[in-house]
C-alpha cells in the first residue's frame, strides 16, 4: 500500500472538501447570466487577434475594440482582425479554446462562442495543478504542506478577485497560475534529489511565468536567484533547482526582450503608453516643482498640466502632444529616481496604497451594463478596501516573518518556511518594482496582481499549517 494511501481519513477528507468548495466558488461566478467578469480592454485585444477572434457584436458595430464598459460574453472568428498578436503564455488557453470553438463549428455549431470555455479550461488546470501538488507533499510525509496548498483553492483562486479573470482573455490568472507552480514545485523539491523531468519541468514553469507578461519579464530570475543563494546558504553550491529556474528564466526573459524590440505598431504603441504612464503618473505628481522636471527631461514644460494623466486620456498620441516625450528613455528615469529622493519615496509610498482596490474598479464587471460592478460581492478585496490599514498589515506581515526566520535560522541550514517566505517576499517586491518602474501608477491594482496575491498566499499557508501544529499538540 503506498504512503498516500495509508494517510488517516480525515485527511483525505479536508482535501476533497477544499477542492469542491473552491470548485463551487468559482462556479457560482463562472455561471452567471449575464456574464460577470473584467471588461475588455486593448490587453484582450492582442491575445485574441492571434486566433482571428472578435467580439459577435450587431453589425456595423465596432468589434475589434476595448470596452471598459462592460465584458464580452460571445466571441466569433473574424476575416479583416487587425494583426496585433502578443506573444505569451497565455495564448496556450487562447489556442486551446479557439481548437474548442473550431471543432464545435465543424460538427454544425453556432458561429457563437461562450468565453466561459477558457475560464472552465483555466479551473480544470488549476484543480489537476492543486491534486498533484497536494499527492506529492503526502507522498513525502508532510500533510499540513498538502491541506496549506490546496486551502488556496477555495480562499484565495475561486475569490472574485481572480475569478473575474477566468472568463476573459486577459493573463492575469494564467500568469498567477504560473507563480504559484514554480514556487510549489521549487519548495517541494527542496531537498530531492536531480531527476531529468523534474528539471526540465521546472525549467519550463520559470519560462513560462517569464514569457506571461512582460511585468513579470525579471521575477523568475529573481526567484532563481533566491533558490541558488538558499542552497548555496545551506552548503549546497550551484544546487539543480536553481539551475533550472535560472535557464528557464533566461530563456522567458529572451523571449521577451525579442518581443520589445519588435518593429510592429502594438510593441511600439505599449512602450509610448508606457513611458507615458511612468512620466506622468510616477514622477511629475511628486516632483517640487513639475516644470522644471520636465525641462531637465527634455520634455515641454507646458505638459505639465498633464500631470496625473493616464496616456489614454491625453487628447491625441501623448509623443504628439508633448515635444520630446519620445526621447525619454529609461536611463533618465534612473537618474531622476537616485538624483530625488523626497520624489522617490513619495512614489513608492503612493504606489502601495495604488494597489487597492484588488478587486479593479476601473472597467465594468457585468454584461451589458455601464461600468456595472456585481453587487454584494463576497471577496476578501472588499475587506482590504473598507479597511485600508488590514491591507498594509497583509503586506507587511511577510516581510515581518521572514525578518523573524532569517534572524532565527541557523547557518548552512534554514528551513522550509524561510525558503516559502523568502520566495513569497521576493515575489512582491519583484512585481511590485516591476509594476512601479515600467508602467508608473496607471494601473498598479492589475499589473501588480501578483502582490495582493502572494501575501495572501503566505497568509493562508502560515494559519493552515499553525492551526495543524496546535491540533497536532493537543492530541499530544
Amino acid at each position: 500500500m503506498s504512503k498516500a494511501a495509508q494517510r488517516p481519513l480525515w485527511l483525505w477528507t479536508l482535501l476533497v472538501t477544499f477542492w469542491l468548495l473552491g470548485s463551487l466558488r468559482a462556479f457560482v461566478l463562472w455561471s452567471q447570466h449575464p456574464l460577470q467578469a473584467y471588461a475588455n480592454s486593448y490587453d484582450q485585444t492582442r491575445y485574441m487577434s492571434c486566433f482571428m477572434l472578435e467580439p459577435a457584436l450587431d453589425a456595423g458595430a465596432s468589434r475589434q475594440r476595448n470596452s471598459p464598459q462592460a465584458p464580452f460574453a460571445n466571441f466569433r472568428f473574424g476575416s479583416d482582425v487587425e494583426p496585433v498578436c502578443y506573444w505569451s503564455s497565455e495564448l496556450v488557453f487562447t489556442a486551446a479554446t479557439t481548437a474548442i470553438w473550431k471543432i464545435a463549428e465543424l460538427i454544425g455549431a453556432s458561429p457563437h462562442h461562450d468565453v466561459r470555455w477558457i475560464g472552465v479550461l483555466r479551473w480544470l488546470v488549476v484543480l489537476l495543478i492543486s491534486i498533484v501538488l497536494a499527492r506529492a507533499w503526502i507522498a513525502r510525509g508532510q500533510p499540513l504542506a498538502a491541506l496549506a496548498n490546496t486551502a488556496l483553492l477555495p480562499l484565495l483562486f475561486a475569490d472574485p478577485g481572480n475569478t473575474l479573470y477566468l472568463n476573459t482573455f486577459y493573463a492575469e490568472f494564467t500568469a498567477l497560475t504560473l507563480a504559484w507552480l514554480v514556487v510549489a514545485l521549487a519548495l517541494l523539491w527542496r531537498d530531492a534529489p536531480v531527476r531529468r523531468w523534474r528539471f526540465v519541468l521546472l525549467m519550463l514553469a520559470a519560462f513560462a511565468l517569464a514569457a506571461s507578461k512582460i511585468q513579470h519579464l525579471f521575477l523568475p530570475l529573481a526567484l532563481a536567484m533566491a533558490v541558488l543563494l538558499l542552497d548555496a546558504w545551506r552548503g549546497r553550491r550551484l544546487a539543480w533547482r536553481g539551475m533550472a529556474l535560472l535557464l528557464g528564466a533566461i530563456c522567458g526573459m529572451w523571449l521577451q526582450v525579442v518581443q520589445l524590440h519588435r518593429s510592429d505598431p502594438l510593441i511600439e504603441t505599449i512602450d509610448q503608453y508606457n513611458r507615458t504612464d511612468v512620466v506622468f503618473t510616477a514622477l511629475l505628481p511628486f516632483a517640487d516643482d513639475k516644470a522644471a522636471l520636465l525641462a531637465d527631461l527634455g520634455i515641454d514644460p507646458a505638459c505639465a498640466r498633464y500631470s496625473g494623466f493616464r496616456a489614454w486620456q491625453f487628447p491625441d498620441l501623448p509623443d504628439r502632444v508633448c515635444l520630446g516625450l519620445a526621447d525619454f528613455t529609461r536611463s533618465a528615469q534612473l537618474r531622476v529616481l537616485v538624483s530625488e529622493p523626497r520624489l522617490t519615496s513619495r512614489m513608492l509610498g503612493h504606489g502601495v496604497l495604488a494597489l487597492d482596490p484588488w478587486i479593479a474598479g476601473n472597467v465594468g464587471q457585468v454584461e451589458g451594463g455601464n461600468f456595472s460592478q456585481i453587487p454584494h460581492l463576497v471577496s476578501v478585496g472588499r475587506l482590504l478596501q473598507a479597511v485600508p490599514t488590514m491591507q498594509i498589515l497583509l503586506l507587511a506581515l511577510p516581510l515581518l516573518a521572514w525578518i523573524a526566520l532569517a534572524w532565527r535560522a541557523r547557518a548552512r541550514r534554514g528551513s522550509l518556511a524561510l525558503d516559502f517566505c523568502s520566495l513569497v517576499v521576493l515575489t512582491m517586491l519583484a512585481t511590485f518594482a516591476v509594476t512601479i518602474l515600467g508602467d508608473g501608477l496607471a494601473d498598479v491594482a492589475k499589473q501588480g496582481h501578483l502582490v495582493i496575491n502572494a501575501a495572501l498566499a503566505w497568509l493562508v499557508c502560515t494559519a493552515v499549517i499553525l492551526i495543524g501544529k496546535f491540533g497536532r499538540a493537543l492530541r499530544a
